[in-house]
């Protein structure tokens, strides 16, 4: 008897999961008909739309360093925006007033596209001229309220929204790579993150129905608020079941493409029509990449449809029985244009750009102590085109090489370099990768160079430990030995670099920007930008005012990749000897397939930038 009951728990069990599944797999089964039904028409429809709000972010963005130029500050950042806002209040009021034009064209993009897929799910093909008409006109639902809470919204929905829409507004929303390493390395950091993004998935999928009531069935932001809240009860589940099961299968299926075009290429490899092989294999990546794009979309607007009946959109009279057809065909070609040019030129730009290569903090794969001259000796033997090093002011004015601002990780102390004198730091031994060393002066590190060869970009790091004339002292002190180097100087603090440049205007200066926020309205020579948020935009508009940039940290090929793409004049890294090999592969002995391993993400960097 008790077997006998094991046994009917077990199918119990096994028939609530199959019930539990059962829905999932029918909603990948909708997508999957309405995608396939309308595939040309969605992904010319994605294309367009993402074209038209690509030229107004662009737009925005060209404003931005226009206004900076015209309010005479040199830069924004978190360093100096309260500074900014009593200093230049009109400022602040104008670059507000764009967040909020920002967010209007989120919401009309969400609009356009809730409406567009109900249209199709109703049988309708509506054109795209309409449907901005019937998006314009939702507007008038827009007050204070609502944007506030739309904000808060897709703040909200940013987990989700992450993981099926792509657009080049959303796009913009990334957090630095420099600020995740702080977070792996502090043990309940990632706990909380991870909690955070937990409670803001499961509010996310309560407030799912939220657009859709709003757009579809013209209620308020208040009404639809307390309508998706109770639409989603007892629903959070399985919507997220839905969602992970279209994401599942979609990766799967083209995944599976995608590894089929990259072993059509290796073939390829193997012949002599290796480039023209690439350019095509290419051109159906590209094409995989933008119906993926496009169903992921599709996916995620078809989970915020509310279980109420939808409203019958208007009936459309074509001006032409033929007019997706027609538009089909033009915007394959154009695509097909478009893409085919864009590929000979990545292919040609990653087989013959040669970026400086930068040494991060003097060592390569942790050949040594960072910022230490044995480190720096072997490094300089590699021929790196400059070692990056970092300097600090010591308690009695002179001046040290050491990146952190506590002895704790490489010496485990808990003094500050500006603690302690120069003599005392000297003393110090600091250790890292199964090396030791002590602690050498600038003045050592820099002879030492100066006598490898070896060119120097110095990042001065700045405290509120230091003296109120560090800066201005250490170039007086050093500009020359500097020139004679043919070294570099750089500060993440602008007032630091400025300073630089000020009292020595032949010193060659870079500013170090965390995050791509604005271009920067500055006489600098130079811009070191974090890989995360740099884009190409970026440094076209430095090459047009004649400064480099520089891109940190570049440690794997995927973003050496990205980088060459973006056309940058150096790369810092920490992996000196293995992105040399894979310049040298590129240009000497290109395997094309391995290009391919990430040409996906410079695909959608060229959908979203």
């Amino acid at each position: 008897m008790a077997s006998r009951h094991v046994v009917g728990v077990g199918v119990v069990s096994k028939a609530r999961k199959q019930r539990q599944l059962f829905p999932s797999i029918r909603f990948w089964s909708q997508c999957n008909r309405l995608f396939w039904r309308y595939w040309p028409q969605i992904l010319i429809f994605s294309v367009l739309l993402n074209f038209l709000v690509g030229i107004l972010v662009t737009a925005m963005r060209r404003l931005t360093s226009w206004l900076l130029v015209k309010f005479d500050v040199a830069y924004l950042s978190y360093t100096n925006i309260t500074t900014v806002a009593f200093q230049k209040p009109w400022l602040v009021f104008i670059l507000l007033l764009l967040l909020a034009v920002i967010l209007a064209l989120v919401y009309w993009q969400f609009t356009i596209f809730i409406l567009f897929v109900n249209d199709l799910s109703q049988d309708q093909r509506p054109h795209f001229r309409q449907l901005l008409r019937r998006a314009g006109r939702k507007f008038k639902l827009l007050n204070f309220k609502t944007f506030l809470f739309l904000t808060l919204f897709f703040i909200l929905m940013l987990p989700v929204l992450s993981s099926f829409f792509s657009t080049p507004l959303l796009g913009k929303v990334v957090i630095p790579d420099f600020i995740m390493a702080f977070i792996d390395v502090h043990l309940w950091y990632p706990w909380i993150i991870a909690g955070l993004y937990l409670i803001s998935l499961w509010l996310g999928l309560r407030y799912l129905y939220v657009l859709p009531l709003m757009v579809l069935y013209d209620e308020s932001v208040t009404s639809a608020r307390h309508h998706s809240w109770e639409l989603t009860r007892k629903n959070n589940w399985r919507n997220f079941r839905k969602g992970a099961v279209g994401l599942i299968f979609a990766g799967a299926l083209f995944g599976i493409l995608n590894s089929l075009l990259f072993w059509l290429q290796t073939a390829f490899d193997l012949t002599d029509f290796a480039f023209i092989g690439a350019n095509l294999t290419m051109l159906l990546t590209a094409l995989v990449t933008l119906l993926f794009g496009s169903y992921t979309t599709m996916v995620l607007l078809l989970l915020m449809q509310s279980p109420l009946p939808r409203p019958l959109p208007p009936t459309y009279q074509p001006h032409h029985p033929h007019f997706w057809r027609y538009l089909t065909g033009l915007v394959c070609g154009l695509y097909l244009l478009t893409f085919g040019l864009f590929n000979y030129g990545y292919l040609k730009n990653l087989t013959s750009t040669q970026p400086l290569l930068i040494s991060h903090r003097g060592v390569d794969a942790g050949n040594g102590v960072q910022n230490t001259i044995p480190a720096l000796t072997k490094t300089a033997a590699k021929k790196p085109d400059y070692i990056e090093m970092d300097v600090q002011e010591t308690k009695d004015g002179q001046y040290v090489c050491f990146h952190d601002p506590t002895l704790r990780v490489l010496a485990g102390r808990r003094e500050r370099p500006q603690d302690l004198t120069l003599a005392q730091l000297q003393k110090i031994t600091v250790k890292e990768n199964g090396h030791q060393a002590k602690i050498p002066s600038f003045d050592d590190y820099l002879a030492q160079a100066t006598r490898l060869d070896q060119k120097l970009l110095i990042e001065y790091k700045v405290s509120r430990q230091d003296s109120p004339t560090a800066v201005k002292n250490f170039i007086k002190r050093y500009q020359n030995r500097i020139r004679e180097n043919q070294g570099q100087v750089q500060s993440l603090d602008y007032q630091a670099i400025a300073t630089v440049k000020t009292e020595s205007s032949q010193t060659f200066s870079a500013y170090i920007m965390p995050y791509n926020f604005a271009f920067p309205n500055t006489e600098m020579n130079a811009y070191a930008m974090e890989v995360t948020t740099l884009n190409s935009d970026f440094v076209d508009q430095a090459h047009e005012h004649q400064q480099l940039v520089y891109s940190w940290d570049v440690n794997d090929s995927s973003t050496l990749n990205r980088m060459m793409f973006f056309n940058v004049d150096g790369i810092i890294t920490d992996r000196l000897t293995t992105m040399r090999q894979h310049l040298h592969d590129n240009q000497k002995q290109p395997q094309y397939a391995s290009l391919m391993s990430n040409y996906r993400d410079i695909v959608n960097l060229v959908w979203n930038d």
